[in-house]
C-alpha cells in the first residue's frame, strides 16, 4: 500500500514536471538554432502580417496558394518574433510548444494505477520526454509549422478524456457528456484552425465506440464529443471560412473545388498528392516504407521507428488480447483497461485516416509523440508474463529513443531579428506595383518594403499567366492592366529569366540590366528588376 510520503513525493514530482518541462523545451529550441523553413519565408510570416495590417484584398497571391490559409495560428509567433529579441522570441515559442510534454505527462498518469504512486508518476514523465523527443517532434521545435501547435488541442483533448474515463464510463450523464463536449471543443478548435487536424477529432470520436461500457452510452459519449467539436470548428476556423465563403463561394477555397466550384478556382479538388505511394501494397505497408525512406513523406530525411513499432505491436497486441479473452484468461495489462481500449483506437483510426488523406508525416507527429505510451499499452496486450512485457517495453523504447535522427526543415544562426531584408530604394512607393514570379518562397522579405506598395504574384503553384480554366487569371489580368505607376519584379536570382517570361504573356517587359539585389537573413539573395509595359 502506497505511503502518505510516497503519494505527497509524486504529487510535488508531477507539479515540478508540469511547470518545468515546458521551460526546459523552450531551452532546447535555442540549441537547434532560428527557424528559416520554407512555409515560413513563403506564407506563414506574410500571412500574419497581412492580417495584423490590413492587406487581405489588397496584394494578391504573394504567398502562392496559402495565402487563402487562415493566418490567425501564425499571429501570435509573429507578433513575438516582431515584438521580441529573436531568441526571446524562439524561447517563448518552444515553451509553448512543451506545454505538449505536460499534457502527455497528464494523459499517461492517468492510464497507470498500480505500484507506487512516485513510480507512476516518474513512468509517466519519461513516456512524456520521449514523446517530445520523436524524429518529427525533434524536427518541429521552434518552428512555425503549427502541427506541434495544433497537437496542444489533441492532447488537451485526451487529457480531459482520460483524466475522468471512469466517471465518463458509470458517472452521471449530464456531467460526463459536458466533460467529453469539452474534450471536443479543444480538438474542433485545432481542426478549425488547420484543416488536417480533423484526422484526431474523427479518431477520437470513434474511439468512444470501443469504450466498456453499454452501447447507447457509447453512442452518446461519440455524440456529445462530435458536438464539441463542431462547436470548436466554428470557434477555430468559423470566421475564416465565412470569409472564404463570402469572397470565394468556398469555404475551404481553394480545396475541394471540384465540390464548391467557385469560380475564382480550377475545378480540381487541391489534393497534394506528392506522398502518396505508387503502388497500393506501399500504401497497406506505408510504415515499412517511410521509415527507412523519410522522404516518401516530408521534403527532408529523419528517422525514428515508433510508428513501425505501433504498426507492428498494436495489431499483435489485440490478436493476444483476443487470444486470452478467448481462453478466458485474465491477463493483467499494463495500464488500465478503458484508456488502454480507448487510445489504441484512437490511434488506429488516426493513422488510417492519414495513410488514405495525407501521408504527409508532419500531420502524424501528435500520434508520433503519443507513440511511446501507445507501444507500452501494446506491449501490455501480449500473452506474455508480466516481468517479460515490461522488460520488452523498455528495451524497444530504448532502441526507438536512441535510433531517432530528428529532421532539420531548415535553420540559420539566431540573429537579433527573426527577419531582415535589405530592400533598396523605391522611388515611388505610392504609385508603384510590385510582381512576385518564381516558384521559390520569398513572401517573407515584404514587411521589408513600404507599407504603401502592392504586391502582386504572377506565378505560383496555384496561377501562371497561362493557366486555363482558373477564373482567378482574370483578376490577375485586369489588377495588371488597371495599374498606371510603375512596376518592378521580385523574384530568386536564378527565377529571373523564368519572370521575365512571364511577365511578357502579360504585356510586360523585365529589363534584366535594372536589377538590384534583396540581401535577407532567411534565404538567397532576391532580385528586384525594374519592368515596362511593352509597347
Amino acid at each position: 500500500m502506497p505511503t502518505i510520503d510516497d503519494d505527497r513525493r509524486a504529487r510535488l514530482t508531477g507539479r515540478a514536471f508540469l511547470l518545468l518541462a515546458p521551460v526546459a523545451y523552450g531551452l532546447l529550441t535555442l540549441a537547434f538554432g532560428m527557424d528559416a523553413n520554407w512555409d515560413l519565408r513563403n506564407y506563414h510570416w506574410y500571412n500574419a502580417y497581412a492580417l495584423l495590417n490590413g492587406r487581405i484584398g489588397r496584394d494578391l497571391l504573394p504567398a502562392q496558394m496559402p495565402t487563402f490559409y487562415s493566418p490567425f495560428l501564425d499571429v501570435p509567433f509573429y507578433w513575438l518574433a516582431t515584438h521580441l529579441p529573436a531568441r526571446a522570441a524562439g524561447f517563448l515559442w518552444g515553451t509553448l510548444q512543451g506545454l505538449n510534454l505536460s499534457l502527455l505527462y497528464l494523459v499517461a498518469s492517468s492510464c497507470f494505477r498500480n505500484g507506487p504512486a512516485l513510480q507512476r508518476s516518474l513512468i509517466a514523465m519519461a513516456l512524456a520526454v520521449m514523446g517530445g523527443l520523436g524524429g518529427g517532434a525533434l524536427g518541429l521545435i521552434g518552428t512555425t509549422f503549427q502541427d506541434n501547435v495544433l497537437s496542444l488541442g489533441v492532447l488537451g483533448a485526451l487529457a480531459v478524456i482520460a483524466g475522468g474515463l471512469p466517471g465518463i464510463l458509470d458517472g452521471r450523464p449530464l456531467p460526463s457528456f459536458a466533460r467529453v463536449a469539452a474534450a471536443g471543443l479543444l480538438a474542433g478548435v485545432a481542426m478549425g484552425l488547420k484543416n488536417p487536424t480533423v484526422i484526431y477529432a474523427v479518431g477520437l470520436c470513434l474511439a468512444f465506440l470501443a469504450l466498456p461500457a453499454r452501447p447507447w452510452r457509447r453512442l452518446w459519449l461519440a455524440f456529445f464529443f462530435g458536438i464539441g467539436v463542431l462547436v470548436g470548428l466554428v470557434l477555430g476556423g468559423g470566421v475564416w471560412m465565412a470569409h472564404l465563403w463570402h469572397d470565394y463561394g468556398n469555404p475551404v477555397f481553394p480545396h475541394m473545388n471540384h465540390i464548391f466550384k467557385s469560380p475564382f478556382a480550377a475545378i480540381s479538388d487541391y489534393v497534394n498528392v506528392s506522398f502518396f505511394p505508387p503502388e497500393p501494397w506501399q500504401r497497406l505497408f506505408f510504415p515499412f516504407v517511410f521509415t527507412f525512406s523519410p522522404l516518401t513523406v516530408g521534403e527532408v530525411p529523419f528517422f525514428d521507428m515508433r510508428v513501425l513499432a505501433l504498426f507492428v505491436l498494436v495489431p499483435a497486441g489485440a490478436v493476444g488480447a483476443l487470444i486470452g479473452w478467448s481462453l478466458h484468461r485474465r491477463n493483467e495489462w499494463l495500464t488500465e483497461r478503458p484508456v488502454t481500449l480507448f487510445l489504441l483506437t484512437a490511434l488506429s483510426v488516426t493513422y488510417v485516416l492519414w495513410v488514405v488523406m495525407f501521408c504527409i508525416y508532419r500531420y502524424l507527429v501528435p500520434l508520433e509523440m503519443l507513440a511511446p505510451l501507445g507501444l507500452v499499452m501494446a506491449v501490455g496486450l501480449l500473452p506474455l508474463s508480466r516481468r517479460l512485457r515490461i522488460g520488452l517495453a523498455a528495451a524497444l523504447l530504448a532502441l526507438v529513443q536512441l535510433t531517432v535522427q530528428p529532421a532539420d526543415w531548415g535553420r540559420v544562426a539566431w540573429a537579433d531579428k527573426w527577419v531582415t531584408a535589405e530592400v533598396p530604394p523605391i522611388e515611388d512607393p505610392d504609385g508603384t506595383m510590385v510582381l512576385m514570379a518564381g516558384y521559390w518562397a520569398i513572401s517573407h522579405v515584404i514587411p521589408s518594403f513600404p507599407p504603401r506598395l502592392t504586391f502582386v504574384r504572377i506565378q505560383s503553384n496555384f496561377l501562371q499567366p497561362d493557366s486555363v480554366g482558373n477564373g482567378h487569371l482574370a483578376i490577375l489580368k485586369d489588377k495588371v492592366a488597371s495599374h498606371r505607376g510603375p512596376f518592378l519584379m521580385l523574384s530568386t536570382i536564378p527565377d529571373t529569366p523564368g519572370a521575365a517570361k512571364a511577365a511578357a504573356l502579360l504585356g510586360l517587359r523585365l529589363d534584366p540590366q535594372r536589377c538590384r539585389t534583396v540581401p535577407n537573413n532567411l534565404g538567397e539573395t532576391l532580385n528586384l528588376c525594374a519592368v515596362d509595359r511593352t509597347p
